[in-house]
């Protein structure tokens, strides 16, 4: 992990979760950091641990990336900072869990809005910086519901498999110009998702949960060492490896049994 010293990391979702734990690992790693969420409470707190416990240089840049034309503020801002973003991780997202028809239409739009349109705009910005610079690495956070359709979870599964083909693809476009680009998929994870996504996770369920911490430093590990996709977890990564040998009627059962 000592790849990231000295460099400096832009950690969208930092304020908690899995975005926490790559701030921490990165710091801890020696990386300066730019830290964007929307509660500022939680980043101002986040950043002072941070420069206190490894002293690096934190920024806080408190920003909704739902928003229209919040990525491109981002970009602006850091650019007219003077900062260079060495390191992009592409963490913010949101999944809520329910019928398709019954949520409002805000709702699925607000899923798209960040999930993609967000992510897919930062990594064009910063992915060109990199490329002209010759070098960068770009992790995008998608899921292991980017692999199968997920009912009740359609439009959140719909945007992580949106993840996981864009960054498969820029993974190799990538490759010449000397970025990375890793694409991180995560299976259950202890973090505020599901209470936010309005799931409850509980019996058999909850032993495969994994902590925030071991998710992100698979990440962070994966993309050191420029693999294109990870699945954290020996458990998920079984699942997954064994979807090849079932229809996609099947796989949808399969999603729906793991999220009701």
């Amino acid at each position: 992990m000592n790849d990231f010293s000295g460099k400096t990391a832009l950690v969208t979702g930092a304020s908690s979760g899995i975005g926490e734990s790559f701030a921490n690992l990165l710091a801890k790693s020696g990386a300066n950091l730019i830290l964007v969420a929307r509660r500022e409470d939680r980043l101002n707190a986040l950043s002072e641990k941070l420069q206190a416990d490894f002293n690096v240089n934190v920024e806080v840049i408190v920003k909704d990336l739902a928003l229209p034309n919040a990525s491109e503020s981002l970009y602006q801002q850091t650019t007219s900072m003077g900062i260079q973003v060495d390191v992009l991780i592409n963490n913010a997202g949101l999944g809520t869990h329910g019928s398709f028809l019954d949520m409002p239409l805000a709702k699925h739009h607000q899923m798209i809005n960040l999930n993609i349109i967000a992510l897919n705009d930062l990594t064009h910005f910063y992915g060109q910086d990199m490329a002209k610079r010759g070098q960068g690495a770009i992790l995008l956070v998608a899921s292991i519901a980017g692999f199968l359709p997920v009912p009740k979870f359609s439009t959140y599964a719909a945007t992580k498999n949106y993840v996981l083909a864009l960054g498969e693809a820029l993974g190799n476009e990538l490759k010449s110009k000397g970025v990375t680009v890793t694409t991180l998929c995560p299976g259950g994870t202890l973090t505020e998702f599901m209470d936010v996504a309005g799931q409850q996770i509980d019996g058999i369920r909850s032993l495969a949960m994994m902590s925030s911490d071991k998710v992100a430093k698979t990440g962070l590990k994966a993309l050191t060492r420029k693999k294109r996709v990870i699945v954290p977890g020996w458990l998920y990564k079984l699942g997954i490896s064994s979807l090849r040998l079932f229809p996609r009627r099947l796989q949808a059962i399969f999603g729906q049994l793991a999220t009701d």
